[in-house]
């Protein structure tokens, strides 16, 4: 595992720039053919790494598709590489995926056995200069789970144009299986993702067939016509009750890890209002949002997870925050703000002990 160095901020970290969109596809991970199988040597084609569509075991994406990787016993350093058109991801601060496996890696002491890289025109896969790289943890076998690595230390060769994937073997003498889907760029930004992924769970309600607009607005903003789903945005505290002092580690290469700190907990109260030209049509749409939102819920925007809550708030203070018209649902949202980039770690590999053999 590498002890991740510290480097120079994305150029849309830079004061003046402007923020990107904050999750970017780089690839769904739903077409197995656009990959090839390679021995060690980069070259020979290899038999004993293979990549499948999954229409079966997913995870959370859209498309309902997934691929499968397998590898034999004697597939070390044996990789599946594609090319994608090039992509710029410099504006994102990490990238995201789920993957799921027949076995542990990295946790435990069970070893690693896949390893993710990425390359492009300028600096290739196989560039001596290309030094990103991240071997993918599974803390439980045969469950679904997200994994976040860091791109603060991608080239930015490679950042702004990113052109190739290379998944390798870094395992031998015990075969794996192993599921991967929706391999994304994100730069978490807590109050934009919240308001996405409220909207996203309400998105898709009709009325007398047709389509209901769902939309997050600022207090002082006028009311959407009929009909309409309204969200406001009305308040936000820090939670100190959720602070934690847990770290955890991410990042793995092959001298070490990264130790990253939770970000600081908040939570994000929204008004929840049905426009309607009707009490039918109110009441239709009332019971389609709390059908799709539960009194206690769960949100997830790009594998964060984030609990919800349906809170009561009195009407003088529903006066005071200017949300919609009686009757309102006011939902809580427990959200983090994003992590600091953590600080390298290593793993111990030997240990001196010096004794003082001289007479007392």
């Amino acid at each position: 595992m590498t002890a991740v160095p510290e480097c120079a901020p994305h150029a849309n970290d830079r004061a003046g720039s402007a923020p990107p969109m904050t999750a970017l596809p780089i690839d769904a991970l739903a077409a197995a053919a656009q990959w090839t199988a390679v021995r060690a040597d980069g070259v020979t084609p290899s038999t004993d790494i293979a990549i499948h569509d999954e229409t079966v075991v997913v995870g959370e994406g859209p498309d309902g598709v997934a691929v499968r990787v397998t590898a034999t016993a004697g597939a070390g350093g044996h990789a599946l590489r594609r090319s994608i058109p090039a992509v710029d991801i410099s504006g994102h601060t990490e990238l995201r995926l789920s993957i799921r496996a027949d076995r542990a890696a990295g946790h435990g002491g069970a070893p690693f056995f896949l390893e993710l890289r990425l390359g492009s025109a300028a600096v290739p896969l196989g560039d001596p200069d290309n030094h990103w790289h991240r071997l993918l943890p599974v803390g439980t076998a045969l469950v679904w789970e997200s994994v976040r690595l860091s791109t603060h230390d991608l080239d930015p060769g490679v950042a702004t144009a990113v052109n190739a994937i290379q998944l390798r073997c870094v395992a031998t003498g015990r075969p794996f299986t192993v599921y991967l889907d929706d391999l994304v760029a994100v730069r978490p930004q807590m109050l934009a993702d919240t308001d996405r992924a409220v909207v996203d769970r309400l998105s898709g309600i009709s009325l007398a067939g047709q389509a209901v607009p769902v939309a997050v607005r600022a207090a002082g903003d006028p009311l959407p016509d009929a009909p309409a789903i309204d969200i406001v945005h009305i308040d936000l505290r820090f939670a100190p009750a959720r602070v934690r002092d847990t770290r955890r580690l991410q990042d793995f290469t092959t001298e070490g890890a990264r130790m990253v700190p939770p970000g600081a907990p908040y939570d994000i109260d929204y008004a929840v209002s049905a426009v309607a030209d009707s009490r039918a049509g109110q009441a239709a749409l009332i019971e389609a949002v709390v059908d799709r939102l539960a009194p206690a819920d769960e949100l997830t925007f790009h594998s964060d997870r984030l609990p919800v809550d349906l809170v009561w708030i009195s009407r003088r203070q529903r006066l005071a925050t200017g949300s919609g018209p009686d009757p309102v649902l006011h939902y809580r949202v427990e959200a983090r703000s994003p992590s600091a980039a953590g600080q390298p770690v290593r793993d111990v590999r030997e240990v001196e002990v010096f004794v003082d053999q001289e007479a007392a």
